[in-house]
């Protein structure tokens, strides 16, 4: 049958005019204005498109045999909905297969860079690891069954498992070395302690007949005193340096910080009386665990290294305050400063400021800011130095801050910076 809306004319050739539009429920008689769409059409029998007004888009076709004209239309509603929906069935095809497609693909892909995810973990957990110094051992490795020498990915895994081994040899050997050498400097310090104590003390005796000596010896021996004294701080300087290297329990002991902190300040003004000793400490105890005697010697090492290197009339300022958990302890002065090619390597071993800042007789020995950043680090805490030479334009300071972990009910120690 014929699709719905399609038009036949028949146009005899005594004139007489037949054409109807054949309906879903029926058919009836064409209009006008659908007869004369068709008589325009050219009766060649080619078929043609044509728009016929209210109906749309037809396909038509027309012949004239004999004097009798016979055209026919069909729409072209019915070919689009097709074609609309063929066109919506393959989009969604076309969509259901990417889906597929993407789901496949990005199995197979998660399944080809598994192999080299477990390698960037084990290298992630290898970049973690502290291996600037102490005892190293690097226990991480990729997988036997990720090294395949057959396959590339496992190629790189077997060549990373070498790389690591390689390098937890070196730094073993390192360790073994470096812990040679604190045995040695250890070692070599407790037997230098007796001599110079036996030294120092037969320069002292000499003091009783000096009277009775040429000012060359009388000179000779003080030089010889005030050196064995030079030396024997180094000598112990050294040997708290290496006890804290080997990294030795710590004692258990709640310590005052606020208490410590006014002791080393008493005993810098009684030793620089020539300076000013500023002080601000919270009347509450603020309480830390660690050993009495290396917390003391934090700030005596940092009070010492203010008076030795600042002027007569120096202000130094010492305050403990609490931050996010932490006891912060500052001593600042407003002395010359600090050369700046200094400040990376202040608390590196032996390092000195220029010899003409130094303002003190018993000279450095370089170990005091090194002890200071050993024994923080020992607590659980760290040391920071902030300084800025004196200039034409502005004053001049040096300020070295303390950060140690406090200790009590609900306190939980928090970045502070």
């Amino acid at each position: 049958g014929l699709p719905s809306g399609s038009i036949s004319l028949q146009v005899t050739a005594a004139g007489s005019v037949q054409a109807s539009v054949v309906w879903d429920y029926g058919s009836g008689p064409a209009p006008e204005t659908q007869i004369a769409a068709l008589l325009d059409v050219p009766r060649d029998g080619q078929v043609r498109s044509v728009r016929i007004d209210d109906l749309g888009e037809y396909r038509a076709v027309a012949v004239e045999n004999n004097g009798t004209l016979l055209a026919a239309a069909a729409p072209l509603t019915t070919a689009h909905s097709i074609i609309d929906r063929m066109l919506w069935i393959e989009g969604l095809l076309t969509l259901a297969a990417a889906a597929v497609a993407a789901g496949v693909s990005t199995m197979v892909v998660r399944n080809s860079l598994r192999p080299l995810n477990r390698l960037a973990e084990t290298a992630t957990q290898v970049a973690a690891l502290p291996l600037e110094s102490g005892e190293v051992e690097i226990g991480v490795r990729v997988p036997d069954d990720q090294v395949d020498e057959e396959s590339e990915v496992g190629r790189v895994g077997i060549a990373l498992n070498s790389m690591l081994d390689h390098v937890e040899a070196s730094l073993q050997a390192r360790q073994a070395s470096e812990t040679r050498v604190r045995q040695f400097v250890a070692d070599a310090s407790h037997e230098l302690r007796n001599p110079l104590a036996a030294i120092r003390g037969y320069a002292e005796l000499t003091r009783r007949g000096r009277d009775l000596l040429p000012n060359d010896t009388i000179f000779a021996l003080g030089r010889i005193e005030s050196e064995s004294q030079r030396m024997s701080r180094l000598v112990e300087q050294m040997l708290l340096l290496a006890r804290l290297d080997a990294g030795p329990e710590l004692a258990t002991t709640q310590v005052d910080l606020g208490e410590t902190v006014l002791n080393a300040v008493s005993d810098a003004r009684a030793a620089g009386p020539s300076h000013v000793w500023r002080i601000e400490v919270p009347d509450q105890p603020m309480m830390i665990r660690g050993d009495p005697s290396q917390l003391h010697q934090i700030m005596v090492n940092l009070l010492g290294n203010a008076r030795k290197h600042t002027p007569p009339g120096t202000t130094v300022t010492t305050s403990l305050t609490e931050q996010a958990g932490w006891a912060r302890i500052t001593v600042t002065d407003n002395g010359p400063g600090i050369a700046p090619e200094l400040l990376d390597h202040i608390f590196e071993r032996f390092t000195k400021a220029d010899v003409a800042r130094a303002h003190d007789a018993e000279g450095s020995t370089g170990l005091g800011l090194a002890i200071v950043a050993a024994v923080a680090k020992g607590h659980g805490g760290r040391v920071e130095v902030a300084s800025r030479q004196a200039a034409s334009t502005e004053a001049g300071f040096s300020r070295f801050t303390v950060w140690l972990p406090l200790v009590g009910p609900g306190v939980e120690p928090r970045d502070p910076v």
